[in-house]
């Protein structure tokens, strides 16, 4: 049985950190996500659980220090989010978001930025000092047309982070960072047969599989191993796998160009 830390929740939970003006529909959906797939136990979202008169810091603080990792949720006004005086929340010790990074960064708790609505990761030197490093972690890109793609992605990387050694055939390896991690699942679906059944159709030539996924990276980034590997699988020539995964594209231009460049081939 996993053992429970504060507000019953499991020791190796995930925390997601974010602001509510900033990302707060896109944490309560990817909340929902993860709920499903790990459990209600398993994850923790909003400060609004602390009891009354608890002093919110030290039970941020507790909470994130039994957390088996940390995903900061950055939107288009994280870094730049300001108080009533005009102030950069971020640059208030007490700000909730500062509190919740800081804590998982000083423990070395694997920390995920999770970029959501087209934010771009903030540099070391507008960060505090304390948060600097988050700057340097591996992030995550969830977008609103390929939102359950993008999530799978997350969740792949979650998987390993939260193993136990214990729990896995390759115990006498040490545990995946996060960079490797997500690294890991974003390249899961790297165009290849298996000796147990084939992934893709035998008409499938693997050297035109991995051009299609270099052209499409070009036009949605990492995720378009996972897309190609998924139309693959029931696509039976390259001109219906490129066809397949241009719906993935989604500006129109972009799209055309793409479909166009197999037709030189």
């Amino acid at each position: 049985m996993v053992p429970l830390g504060p507000w019953g929740l499991d020791l190796r939970a995930i925390f997601i950190s974010y602001r509510r003006h900033d990302s707060e529909g896109e944490a309560g959906r990817l909340f929902d996500d993860l709920v499903g797939h790990f459990g209600e136990r398993s994850v923790f979202m909003d400060v609004a659980a602390i009891e009354v008169g608890r002093d919110f810091r030290k039970a941020i603080d507790e909470s994130v220090a039994t957390c088996g990792v940390l995903l900061a949720m950055i939107g288009p006004g994280w870094l730049d989010a300001q108080n009533e005086s005009g102030k950069r929340r971020l640059e208030d010790p007490d700000d909730f978001v500062r509190i919740e990074t800081a804590s998982a960064l000083r423990r070395d708790i694997p920390v995920i930025p999770v970029l959501v609505r087209g934010a771009k990761m903030p540099r070391a030197d507008r960060l505090p000092t304390d948060l600097a490093d988050l700057a340097y972690r591996n992030c995550v890109e969830l977008t609103h047309a390929r939102w359950k793609s993008d999530v799978q992605v997350l969740i792949s990387a979650l998987r390993s982070l939260l193993t136990e050694p214990g729990d896995r055939a390759d115990a006498v390896h040490p545990a995946p960072n996060v960079r490797d991690s997500v690294s890991a699942a974003q390249a899961m679906a790297t165009p290849q047969r298996t000796t147990s059944g084939v992934d893709y159709s035998d008409s499938l030539d693997l050297a035109a599989l991995a051009r299609i996924t270099r052209e499409l990276a070009q036009y949605i980034g990492p995720i378009a191993e996972l897309v190609v590997k998924r139309a693959a699988k029931r696509c039976t020539s390259i001109s219906d796998l490129r066809r397949s995964v241009a719906k993935e594209i989604d500006v129109s231009a972009d799209r055309t160009r793409f479909l166009d460049s197999g037709r030189d081939r």
